[in-house]
This record gives C-alpha cells, structure tokens and sequence, in this order.
C-alpha cells in the first residue's frame, strides 16, 4: 500500500465514535498536525513516538510523530524528538494554546524488533526522551500507552483531546 501525502483525508478510524464532522488527516512520521478546527489525526506508531498536546479551553490540540530521540547538527527537523516536542508546543501555542493549560498524551515506543537488539532499545528511549522534555516544560502527561512489542495505530481528536490505540 503506498504511503498518503501529508494531510490527505482518510476514512473513519473502525474503533472510534463518528467522527463528528471532523477533517481526517493522515500524520506521515516525521512530522506534524497542529489544528485549531476539530481534527481526527490518524498515525502507526512502532518504536516511534507520538506527542499529543492539547488546550481544553481553546480547543486547540497538535500531535507530532518523531522517529528518533535526538537531532544531529546538520538536521534539525521534527523527525527527531529533540526537535518535534519544542516545536510542537510553538506551534500549539502560535495557533491559540494557552502554554499553562496544555496537556499532554503519548504513545508508542514500541520494541518491534526487540528480538534482534541488546540493550537500550530506540522505542524506550524515544519514551523517556517525550516524558523528560513534558516534565521539563511543566506539561502533564495524563494518558500514555508506550512500550511493549507490538506496533498501534493511534486516532487523536484535537478539539477534544480523546485518543484511541490499536494494537497492531
């Protein structure tokens, strides 16, 4: 199946409510969707990580999908986390968020090829890299679904900040 350009509309997830006349769009890894109208963002996360921010008063919300922890000099783009979660809470907040009321979901960081690593595994470390870089900010993480060996398939309202896992 070929890969969907960035913001392409999709199909209603299966296993979340209708979708309430929100836009679907599709999050590529590596990037990101900041929206400030009722969106439902779909992503496959494996030991990638995804940030979902959201603002409960200004209904604004953004998720990022990062691939790696951190940046190297020469790119500093948002597939890497050291990168993504900054630049999502600029972002969120540019497009109205109020920086003291965000709150924050993550998911991912799988170790889906586990059986072929030693050691520290890229899944975790994306994990801690999002769960330092929230504390950090003085975000809350109220919802997390990370770790284990199995991919998901993540859906994330923006308005109202739910968020629905499938396990792959």
């Amino acid at each position: 199946m070929a890969a969907l350009p960035a913001g392409t509309p999709i199909s209603p997830p299966s296993n979340a409510p209708g979708d309430g006349g929100r836009t679907q769009v599709y999050l590529h890894a590596g990037d990101l969707v900041i929206a400030s109208r009722p969106t439902a963002v779909v992503t496959i996360l494996g030991s990638c990580v995804a940030v979902c921010l959201w603002d409960p008063i200004a209904r604004v919300g953004g998720v990022n999908h990062y691939l790696l922890p951190f940046h190297v000099e020469r790119e500093k783009s948002p597939r890497f986390g050291s990168v993504a979660i900054p630049r999502l809470v600029e972002e969120v907040v540019a497009s109205g968020a109020d920086p003291r009321r965000l709150q924050a979901k993550v998911f991912g960081g799988a170790s889906v090829i586990g059986a072929f690593s030693r050691g520290r595994r890229l899944g975790d470390d994306n994990a801690v890299l999002a769960a330092e870089s929230l504390a950090a900010l003085g975000i809350p993480i109220i919802e997390r679904d990370v770790g284990g060996t199995k991919g998901r398939k993540l859906v994330f309202h923006s308005d109202d900040g739910a968020a629905w896992i499938r396990l792959l």
